[in-house]
């Protein structure tokens, strides 16, 4: 069913294929995850010609005629994990269970693997809070030898039904316990006085968060490198809240979290990255630096009325924070990997 099928690389100056790639992103997400937010048309654009550092990205589009019916990206990590490409099938609703999926997969394969990408991975919904399937990634991957090497969870704060005084309590209760600490914040680019400790704490978040099964080296953040992503991320757009806790004995940043607002779509943001030095645990650094945030990026942003964040569901400390604050599992998420030698 596949004789028809043209698989070819985008051309980011081809304004119907960049359209394509937009159309296939949202439609084939919407299709299995209508709760979750449009693809940010402004960043999508800018996104086809400036890819974020640390992957070189390929996006290969799938025709049927002139009629576009499914994409892969196909990112390749350029500073660790140089065995790896990590693949993202789409396929339009319509023309699923034709071939088209795995056709796009063994054409981003076959990329990878001229390149030295011997192992693949994906993330993709596979049930509902209450374990009922939801699209068809799951036998998706299985068909393709894929396995699942760590289970997300999905959680959602919804702003409207929000506790302010639970919130505002968790915040006072939690401050006794952090005396000697002290927060900072900062938008799209992280103070320069800051930036190697950031620098530190990023490099940390795969040694310092469960990774199950997953076969996947912590990446080596240095300073130069937060530059530059906080440069790209700035052209996409869109506006980050982040708070960080310094200790005030060492001046030593030790303690980060991060939120993201997209440029086209005001109601919506994501909870990023939290990490705590491990030095610094016990004294509810977590929950301060996450509440103090939110407050912030409520007060910035009252048109955003649903954050999202993921979280590996094992990882029961920063569970028991967003529990606490008020975010609830919505869906589950497996993370895929498959040799592919």
């Amino acid at each position: 069913m596949t004789d028809d099928l043209r698989i070819v690389e985008l051309d980011a100056d081809d304004p119907a294929a960049v359209d394509a790639a937009y159309l296939i992103g949202n439609e084939a997400i919407a299709a299995d995850l209508p709760d979750l937010p449009p693809v940010c048309r402004y960043e999508h654009d800018v996104r086809v010609r400036l890819p974020m550092p640390g992957a070189d990205r390929h996006t290969f589009l799938a025709y049927r005629g002139a009629e576009p019916v499914g994409m892969v990206h196909a990112d390749l990590p350029v500073y660790d994990n140089l065995d790896k490409a990590i693949l993202d099938v789409l396929v339009l609703k319509q023309h699923r269970r034709q071939g088209v999926g795995r056709a796009l997969y063994r054409h981003a394969v076959d990329f990878g693997l001229a390149r030295g990408r011997t192992s693949v991975l994906g993330f993709s919904v596979i049930t509902d809070r209450d374990g009922g399937p939801i699209g068809s990634s799951a036998p998706f991957a299985a068909a393709l030898g894929q396995e699942n090497k760590l289970l997300d969870v999905r959680r959602r704060l919804d702003l409207s039904t929000a506790d302010d005084a639970e919130l505002e309590r968790l915040l006072a209760e939690s401050w006794p316990k952090a005396a000697g600490y002290s927060t900072v914040q900062w938008g799209n680019r992280p103070p320069e006085e800051l930036i190697e400790d950031l620098a530190q704490l990023d490099s940390s978040f795969l040694d310092e968060t469960p990774n199950g099964d997953l076969d996947y080296e912590p990446e080596k953040v240095d300073a130069d490198r937060l530059r530059r992503l906080s440069e790209v991320r700035m052209r996409y757009g869109s506006r980050r809240y982040e708070t960080g806790i310094i200790h005030d004995a060492t001046g030593r940043l030790v303690a980060w979290t991060a939120m993201r607002v997209a440029r086209t779509i005001d109601w919506h943001a994501w909870q990023l990255i939290t990490l705590v030095h491990p030095e610094h645990r016990g004294h509810r650094l977590g929950m301060i630096v996450k509440v103090v945030n939110l407050r912030t990026l409520r007060a910035q942003e009252p048109a955003v009325r649903m954050i999202d964040t993921f979280n590996a569901e094992v990882n029961a400390h920063m569970i028991a924070i967003n529990e606490a604050m008020g975010f609830r599992a919505v869906d589950r998420w497996a993370n895929w990997q498959a040799s592919v030698a």
